[in-house]
């Protein structure tokens, strides 16, 4: 989910950043500045602090402002924040808060907004996902996780207390100081992500709170450049341009349609007939686009694609069967036959998008392939099913993946791959986007088809996805040795020593096969001549705010 979403460092000569012109669809026409664009599915969790997926983060990027925001070059700069003091440790940052930042029902954004937020962020019977990954950042953050475990305890004085002492204070309506751990680099970027965006307390309770908070566009605020005016689930949600907005002025569409349009093929149909100016292609549509002489704009987004195993399952235990699951599929005939793009087979879980690719030479190609030859990979299969005491032929598992033609014909393959280099069967289990997060969460699943894409401009946006108990770690993954390289990372200000302890890391998922990793994604994507200005990179998957309609 996250397909995930932070600390900026300037990305767009490595993404192929694209101010978009032209693309060669008719679209209606823009003089209304109005645009429709496909979102492909309905967005699971519009609660800013309760996000953890790209989807829900793709409206919750136009409707929501933290105390930064990214510019067209994914570089932090001025959000809700106007200014902002860093001591000489960088330990302690003091945001001053501009006064003209208002909620789209007229109130002022004030750090108490951002106070009561990052409160039911870091509350851990709430479930927040992100709350374990900020936590270590934050001083007082894991101690007050510690004390919110369960709804009673988080009423209690040792919660009371931590709820005082955690790192994070209102100095006065306007001024709002964070107290690290450590001079993380990458913190403002940080700021941007959603997980830390403001919410109204008022407007949150009289709406249902965590139960009904932004479930309906009526229970929902924003305080960004445009405002939730309806949503028709699993259909449409419009947004229109706030005009409380303070930097209104520089908001140039009056309305973003998202469709939420799952099927490849019904989506060009209405982008062929212009009633929708931006959607993504599957890699078929692509190659005869181009073969047309249509323009075809790419980008690398940033995720890695994997089966995350539930390891509490038998024989998905066992990493000897994890590897074997992960060897028996030919990756780059996959992206020849069905991504049919510049996507890339991964040699690490993290991709060449963190800092400008230095990171991925530094692990090089530590995950084991077949090329071709399974002998090794049925050896695995046999001897870890065998430690198990499973019969081959008792071996069931069910992948589970979202709906769509795209991935019936991602399943499609993964199916048919294991069954035939490994003699593996199983069975494909298509639902719902929402849906497949929530089983996830729920860690009702065997295999799971799965993608990350970074939060920040740092290796650690993609390791501490694995640590022991992590909230993103759906399937348990848990090793020790792990743990204690990432945890360490985290503290280490040796640029070389950090380093090191990630990609010795790198190598411990690549050992255990916590995942079955497969390919870097690059996307394919067209849009109407009326639309231009959208900006899409690893860091900002969809990204309107500055766009225009010609």
């Amino acid at each position: 989910m996250k397909m995930n979403q932070l600390g900026k460092i300037a990305l767009s000569s490595l993404l192929g950043l694209t101010m978009l012109a032209g693309c060669g669809g008719s679209g209606s026409d823009g003089s209304d500045g109005k645009v429709v664009v496909n979102l492909a599915s309905e967005p699971p969790e519009m609660n800013s602090f309760m996000n953890t997926d790209s989807t829900s983060g793709n409206v919750l990027r136009h409707t929501v402002e933290g105390l930064t925001t990214l510019d067209s070059n994914d570089n932090p700069v001025e959000g809700v924040a106007k200014s902002w003091d860093v001591s000489d440790d960088k330990l302690t940052y003091t945001f001053h808060l501009r006064e003209d930042s208002f909620w789209n029902d007229g109130t002022q954004v004030t750090a108490n907004d951002f106070k009561f937020a990052w409160d039911q962020l870091f509350t851990t019977h709430l479930g927040a996902g992100y709350a374990s990954t900020w936590a270590v950042l934050i001083d007082g953050a894991e101690e007050l996780m510690k004390q919110t475990e369960t709804k009673e305890a988080a009423a209690s004085e040792a919660a009371k207390k931590a709820y005082e002492n955690v790192g994070y204070k209102v100095i006065d309506d306007f001024t709002f100081e964070v107290k690290l751990t450590g001079p993380y680099p990458y913190i403002l970027g940080t700021f941007a992500f959603y997980s830390f965006a403001p919410v109204n307390e008022k407007f949150y309770t009289e709406h249902g709170g965590i139960d009904n908070y932004a479930k309906e566009s009526a229970d929902y605020l924003s305080n960004g450049p445009f405002v939730m005016t309806s949503w028709a689930h699993e259909d449409n949600i419009v947004l229109t341009k706030n005009d409380k907005y303070w930097n209104k002025d520089a908001i140039k569409l009056n309305e973003i349609t998202f469709k939420m349009i799952e099927n490849t093929n019904t989506a060009l149909n209405e982008f062929e007939n212009g009633t929708i100016d931006m959607i993504g292609l599957n890699g078929t549509q692509a190659k005869d686009y181009r073969s047309q002489g249509k323009d075809v704009l790419n980008y690398d987004d940033g995720s890695v694609w994997y089966m995350e195993f539930n390891t509490t399952k038998p024989g998905l235990n066992n990493a000897k069967v994890r590897k074997a699951l992960t060897m028996g599929i030919d990756v780059q005939k996959f992206i020849d036959t069905v991504v049919l793009n510049e996507s890339k087979i991964a040699t690490s879980f993290t991709p060449p998008v963190v800092n400008n690719g230095e990171f991925t030479k530094a692990v090089g190609n530590v995950w084991e392939r077949a090329n071709g030859d399974y002998t090794e990979a049925k050896k695995l299969l046999e001897e870890g099913l065998k430690e198990e005491g499973i019969n081959p032929a008792d071996f069931k598992i069910e992948l589970l993946g979202d709906e769509g033609d795209t991935g019936k014909a991602t399943y499609e393959f993964v199916q048919e791959q294991l069954k035939t280099n490994l003699g593996v069967k199983f069975e494909v289990k298509q639902v719902p986007f929402k849906t497949r997060i929530q089983r996830m969460n729920d860690k009702q699943f065997d295999i799971v088809w799965a993608g990350w894409s970074l939060d920040y401009n740092d290796a650690m946006s993609y390791l501490d996805l694995w640590l022991t108990g992590g909230g993103n770690n759906h399937g348990g993954y848990s090793n020790a040795e792990y743990d204690k390289l990432v945890q360490d990372a985290y503290m280490e200000a040796d640029v070389e020593k950090r380093t090191q302890m990630l990609v010795d890391a790198e190598k411990i998922l690549a050992e255990d096969a916590a995942i079955g990793l497969t390919y870097w994604r690059s996307r394919d994507y067209i849009c109407s001549d009326k639309l231009t200005g959208v900006q899409r990179s690893a860091l900002r998957d969809m990204d309107l705010r500055f766009a225009e309609t010609k």
